[in-house]
């Protein structure tokens, strides 16, 4: 019997498909480019549910400008966010060039949003954990799985961040930083230059990426910016500015950067 597809095989049947779908997503994508892309934007998410529910409740909480979102949907075993697009340019690229009163702006309304973020009262019983009560995503606690915890309080995070090693194999200024305890606050846990979106002027049109977003102890936010956010040379212009929108908390930045040198990141979960 012949076969309207090539080999009359099931080898030829997947092959035919194959080549129809990349004809539907090149032509898919050459309709969006030249119609909706101007208004919308589809991010390929890695943890959906949380991210989506994350931009609600910060839309919800406080006048940070983050993107609306529309819907998220499946495809090819994928997960997609629709959103609105978000106007500006990323202030990785423009940084440097924007004049001192433009920077000024910018550092001033960051101050303002942070401390809207983290006044959010966590509700009773909250681990640290992400907005919906679950694991958080985080390349810095875990680097192979960065999908981990929730975490039962902050000795459990540590236990992370020391690869499950007690502290006493440690350096001392780890030892000092881990007999601290934070109050928990809600931040982004990724603000960095590549997720603020802005104008020349130092309008701030939007702060993206909320995929790591949750519920830390009140440090963490700012070791990650000084220590794993910002590692690329190019954003050490950045540094100086950092104290301005964020509480500096520069013995836990030290140890996190003894830990980092001992042990990296973590590859596995503290149980």
């Amino acid at each position: 019997m012949s076969s309207y597809f090539p080999g009359g095989s099931g080898l030829g049947w997947q092959r035919s498909l194959d080549r129809i779908k990349r004809k539907l997503e090149t032509l898919v994508a050459s309709v969006w480019r030249v119609t909706l892309s101007r208004w919308f934007f589809v991010k390929r998410a890695r943890n959906a549910d949380v991210e989506c529910a994350t931009m609600r409740f910060v839309a919800a909480n406080t006048s940070i400008p983050v993107p609306r979102v529309r819907f998220q949907f499946r495809w090819d075993d994928r997960t997609y966010i629709v959103m609105d697009r978000v106007r500006g340019r990323p202030l990785a690229d423009i940084w440097r060039e924007l004049p001192e009163a433009a920077k000024e702006i910018v550092v001033v309304r960051l101050a303002e949003y942070m401390k809207q973020l983290r006044s959010i009262p966590p509700p009773p019983g909250t681990s640290i954990c992400s907005v919906l009560g679950g694991p958080v995503y985080c390349w810095r606690l875990n680097q192979w799985e960065p999908l981990t915890g929730p975490f039962r309080d902050e000795e459990h995070m540590n236990l992370q961040l020391r690869t499950l090693q007690p502290v006493d194999s440690c350096a001392e200024v780890v030892k000092t930083a881990h007999a601290k305890t934070h109050p928990l606050v809600f931040t982004h846990n990724d603000f960095v230059t590549r997720n603020i979106m802005a104008q020349e002027d130092g309008t701030i049109t939007g702060i993206i990426d909320w995929e790591c977003a949750g519920w830390f102890p009140a440090h963490w936010e700012y070791c990650k910016t000084m220590n794993w956010g910002n590692w690329h040379p190019q954003n050490r212009e950045w540094y100086p500015w950092v104290h301005r929108f964020l509480p500096a908390y520069e013995l836990e930045a030290e140890a996190d950067r003894a830990l980092l040198q001992q042990f990296f990141a973590p590859e596995f979960h503290a149980p």
